[in-house]
């Protein structure tokens, strides 16, 4: 059973199944209508592939926003054909990486497949200022976990990483380093690339105290990875309510509110609109100065859902210089920058963190159809969404407050700590 590569955020076992991309709002209805599958189903293997790339390459651009705003519709025709004549040769694995990368060459983030996965390597990475290191594995690599990869296979691990950009095309550079950790973990991708001859992988890692170290690695089923427990972790504020798509907590030694917002969606036990009325009651009721909204790990969903909320934030007694703050990075995407430019627009808030990985800009509101044989996934946008004048690929913040490695051992939030400071 192949497990989908989908790119969501995620944690523990979770995440390192699943290569996050966004979350995803699956509602208005396409530029188009999606064709019947009948007529493109078939029997033998080639066929079946081949049919698939057809019904891509019909469907697609009928049901796609505009699917030709960077690629030519000659090229996409002509990337697919080649496809075609490759099925013969290719494995069912290296179809899908060829059609991941000619679907990342149309530019457009939310546009893209399913990719399944049979095994990977039991990895779990992390881009930090300092490098890539592997923030989580299996009970028998133990030695490998909070080392820094510098090579593998031979390769330096950031120049390995960057051979596998054609799969991440249209991502900017914070959502490219989000992202390209899953596909590293993947065999069959790395061999795609010539980044290794076979499925075992030699790695070079810095260990904690300095030391290098060679080691060799075999994929396992991803039905069979168990991460290592680290129940002794010191983890940051930030990531202390993993399950909750949104809460706040009183920092009362420095009179601040700190709200944070992960995920745009509603919460069963806790409708949006029950908790702002909560927060709100509470922000009255308690003496506080600064108030902190912190997005950085929100991947999308409704953007609608914080509407009324900044409303209500615009005139509030935070929205002075000094008081408010929202902090963002390389995991801000989707249906979170569009909350993000409404806070720029309607607030005084400063903002800290890192770049995002969504653009300002962008196509969204996905639908998906399937593929009529293969059954994978086909994620397109229906809806382009365009915020600002100026044409950037990300938002940058007014202070830079990059994500160490060092931090992540501590358990420390640099950026939380910053903001604490601040008059």
């Amino acid at each position: 059973m192949k497990q989908p590569v989908f790119a969501m955020k995620v944690c523990s076992k979770i995440r390192w199944l699943m290569a996050g991309f966004f979350v995803f709002v699956l509602l208005l209805a396409g530029c188009g209508t999606i064709s019947s599958t009948n007529a493109y189903l078939a029997e033998d293997r080639d066929s079946r592939w081949v049919n698939d790339i057809t019904y891509l390459e019909k469907t697609l651009p009928r049901v796609h926003k505009n699917l030709y705003f960077k690629i030519t519709e000659e090229e996409f025709t002509r990337q697919l054909e080649e496809l075609k004549n490759k099925v013969h040769d290719y494995t069912d694995e290296e179809i899908e990486i060829a059609l991941s990368v000619i679907l990342a060459g149309i530019g457009d983030t939310h546009t893209g497949l399913n990719m399944g996965v049979e095994s990977m390597y039991p990895l779990e990475l992390h881009w930090f200022a300092e490098g890539i290191y592997i923030t989580g594995t299996s009970k028998e690599h133990q030695e490998l976990l909070n080392t820094r990869i510098i090579k593998v296979n031979g390769i330096k691990m950031e120049e390995a990483a960057n051979k596998l950009r054609p799969l991440l095309q249209g991502a900017n550079e914070s959502w490219f380093k989000n992202q390209v950790i899953y596909y590293l973990t993947i065999p069959g991708v790395l061999k795609y690339f010539g980044l290794s001859e076979s499925d075992e992988i030699g790695l070079e890692i810095e260990l904690t105290d300095g030391q290098k170290k060679q080691v060799q690695l075999k994929p396992i089923n991803y039905e069979e990875y168990v991460p290592i427990e680290q129940s002794d972790k010191v983890i940051p504020l930030y990531r202390s309510h993993p399950d909750e798509n949104y809460w706040y907590e009183y920092l009362k030694d420095e009179k601040m509110i700190y709200l944070n917002y992960t995920r745009c969606r509603e919460m069963e036990n806790k409708p949006f609109k029950t908790f702002a009325k909560e927060f709100w009651d509470f922000a009255k009721s308690h003496e506080a100065d600064k108030l902190i909204i912190d997005i950085r790990e929100n991947g999308g969903g409704s953007s609608t859902i914080l509407d009324s909320f900044i409303k209500e934030l615009k005139k509030s007694k935070f929205n002075e210089n000094g008081k408010l703050f929202v902090i963002i990075g390389k995991d801000t995407f989707s249906s979170a920058i569009l909350n993000i430019i409404s806070l720029k627009k309607d607030t005084m808030a400063w903002f800290v963190g890192e770049a995002t990985g969504g653009e300002p800009n962008h196509y969204g509101e996905v639908k998906k159809f399937e593929l009529p044989n293969s059954k994978i996934p086909i994620r397109y946008s229906t809806k382009y969404f365009h915020w600002l004048d100026q044409d950037v690929n990300t938002i940058e913040p007014d202070v830079v407050i990059e994500e160490t490695f060092a931090s992540y051992r501590e358990g420390t939030d640099p950026v939380l700590e910053w903001i604490k400071k601040q008059n």
